[in-house]
């Protein structure tokens, strides 16, 4: 599998066959698309291609992404390749930090976004969850990893311990996190459009954890009530890392998709 380069340091890779929907990842260790897919985010965009019968656009942020790059640049530069790639409007789905975009492109570029899927995210990330996030990249990028409270934020009981585990091994094999990765966390910092959730003219569809640390569900809420036209999943139990795996999910995406 080979990826493609796009503007502004965007990189995608192309897999299925159907209509298309544009994927933005949520925060990860990152990656030049162009140069390797890793093979987790060539896993995930196929199964969900396979899943959802749509010819799946998996779209990178720019490894290289400088701090202080702000989330409606970000959704610019995508708004770009979306006017490049398509002849107009396509279905955009987004977790978590690739949330954050999707919801600003379609705020910012609504003419490029037809329906949009917004996981594990809302119009601003909660207090707590944010500040948590950005002390233990911050930690991380000065060499002071900590995986144990790095797991406690995404997950809880026994997923907690293997996903700890899973969090060492990567930090014990010294695989670091992109530049872009960590500004991304800082774009988030100050990022609130609640105010602007009224613009958002796709219908919308948020799926949301009633126990995520990171996007507290309340906001979740909240954010599917200011969209005119949204629809709130709401996951009972799920947390920001296994709300998505929850057995509703995909069906629901795929009826959304579906209906015309």
């Amino acid at each position: 599998m080979r990826g493609e380069r796009l503007n502004d340091g965007l990189t995608a890779v192309v897999v299925g066959e159907g209509p298309p929907l544009v994927t933005l990842p949520g925060l990860g260790k990152g990656a030049d698309l162009a140069v390797k897919v890793p093979p987790l985010a060539g896993f995930s965009a196929t199964v969900l291609a396979r899943g959802l019968n749509r010819r799946v656009h998996h779209i990178q942020r720019p490894p290289a992404m400088r701090v202080g790059t702000t989330l409606a640049e970000l959704a610019g530069w995508h708004a770009t390749a979306l006017r490049e790639r398509f002849d107009g409007a396509v279905d955009v789905m987004g977790t978590s930090g690739g949330g954050a975009t999707a919801l600003q492109l379609a705020i910012d570029h609504p003419d490029v976004v037809r329906r949009l899927i917004l996981c594990t995210i809302a119009s601003r990330p909660g207090e707590q969850g944010k500040k948590t996030l950005l002390r233990l990249t911050r930690g991380e990028r000065e060499g002071r990893n900590d995986p144990w409270a790095a797991s406690g934020l995404v997950t809880r009981g026994p997923r907690r311990v293997l996903t700890f585990v899973a969090y060492a091994a990567a930090a014990v094999g010294g695989r670091k996190r992109a530049p872009g990765e960590f500004a991304l966390v800082e774009a988030v910092q100050n990022w609130d459009v609640t105010d602007r959730l009224g613009e958002v003219a796709a219908p919308t569809l948020v799926i949301a954890g009633t126990r995520d640390a990171i996007i507290p569900f309340e906001l979740a809420r909240a954010t599917a009530a200011g969209i005119p036209d949204a629809t709130l999943l709401a996951i009972e139990g799920g947390d920001h890392m296994t709300t998505m795996f929850d057995r509703r999910v995909a069906p629901a995406i795929r009826e959304f998709l579906d209906h015309r």
